[in-house]
């Protein structure tokens, strides 16, 4: 029997399941991959994966192993630390936090020569410049760090960045009410910015996929449904009551959840499957907010942004014409805009500067030339 107590094996024999697992390669040629538990007299026991995510144990005989790899402790705990790199889009400190005041620390601690120590220290000093950064108001937004200053300038629409990221991040961990809910205060709050269009799109995304859930629940409770009538049907009067009282029960800790996920003013909640008002208020809600979504989708708001940001440029360059052109075309085509009243003063200022430079630039007639 072989035993590799090297890192390159661990890596070779288990690619797919785990990185930095240990395995085991059997003689019949099978591997098994997770974590050594105990090496003794009657056999290795090890903890494997069945599936990427279900785990057993088993104990190996020692006349069935080629070979065993194990990886060293502190390979697996650097694993364990998951990514040290900073997300495209971070509005607070939590993820610094953890890495700075207990991953990385306990890690430099329990593992003190491990290869990794180099490598750990000098991204510990980039999140600590992160974290400062961030603390002085700075933020991160898909990959690019904005400055505090930038968004004092500019509040209003980096607010809504600031917002729809949110929003995105809620999206990517598939909290569909959490970013409606998101949504609902980006259009509350910044119903003109530069983001609408976008969020427009992503909010009708979640709509439909809650729409999905909310089917499956209907379908389900259909079915469920008719078991619990043929259950009480069946049932005695002492057991009857017990299921009715549930079912009351079930509805009364509903609506009090559904109280509880309003109160911040927001119209969703979650779904409460074994509900069928709630079921019913939600459908009526989501086939509501899609109408008017889709409303609101029609409106040529990214062809108003363009002509705005258009006539910024021209305003820029010296020809407030152009630009008032522009600027007359994104009024038109989405009057919302915040940015048109904005760039209406600059206009109507750039423009009286100009009709007061070139009446200036015209000669006044001399006295004699206006003699007979």
């Amino acid at each position: 029997m072989k035993v590799g107590m090297t890192l390159l094996p661990a890596l070779l024999l288990c690619p797919v399941l785990s990185v930095m697992a240990d395995s085991i390669s059997l003689k019949d040629g099978k591997v098994l991959n997770g974590d050594v538990i105990n090496d003794g007299p009657d056999g290795v026991l090890i903890e494997y994966f069945v599936t990427a995510t279900i785990k057993d144990q088993k104990l190996v005989a020692k006349d069935e192993i080629a070979m065993i790899s194990v990886t060293p402790p502190d390979e697996k705990a650097f694993q364990d630390l998951g990514s040290l790199a900073t997300p495209q889009t971070i509005l607070d400190t939590s993820f610094h936090d953890q890495l700075i005041e207990k991953k990385i620390p306990e890690y430099l601690k329990q593992y003190p020569y491990s290869r990794h120590l180099t490598e750990l220290r000098e991204d510990l000093r980039s999140l600590e410049a992160e974290r400062a950064r961030l603390r002085q108001g700075d933020r991160r937004i898909d990959g690019t760090w904005i400055e505090a200053a930038k968004i004092e300038e500019d509040p209003y629409q980096f607010g809504a960045k600031i917002q729809f990221a949110e929003m995105k991040d809620q999206m990517q961990a598939r909290d569909l009410v959490g970013a409606l809910k998101s949504y609902e205060l980006l259009e509350k709050k910044y119903p003109a910015s530069d983001v609408i269009p976008d969020a427009v799109d992503a909010a009708l995304n979640e709509i439909n996929l809650l729409q999905g859930r909310i089917g499956l629940a209907n379908a389900n409770f259909d079915i469920f449904e008719k078991r619990r009538q043929k259950t009480l049907a069946n049932a005695r009067a002492d057991q009857a009551k017990e299921l009715k009282d549930a079912v009351e029960k079930d509805a009364a800790l509903a609506k009090k959840a559904i109280a509880v996920a309003s109160a911040d003013g927001s119209k969703f909640f979650p779904v409460f499957q074994n509900n069928r008002e709630a079921l019913d208020a939600l459908q009526e809600l989501v086939t509501a907010e899609k109408t008017r979504l889709i409303q609101l989708q029609k409106t040529p708001m990214r062809e108003g942004i363009a002509a705005s940001k258009e006539a910024s440029r021209l305003l820029a360059e010296g020809k407030p014409k152009e630009a008032q052109e522009q600027l007359t075309l994104s009024q038109k085509l989405w009057p919302a805009n915040i940015e048109n009243a904005k760039l209406k003063e600059q206009v109507d200022l750039s423009l009286k500067a100009q009709a007061e430079t070139a009446k200036k630039q015209v000669p006044t007639p001399s006295p004699s030339s206006s003699k007979p």
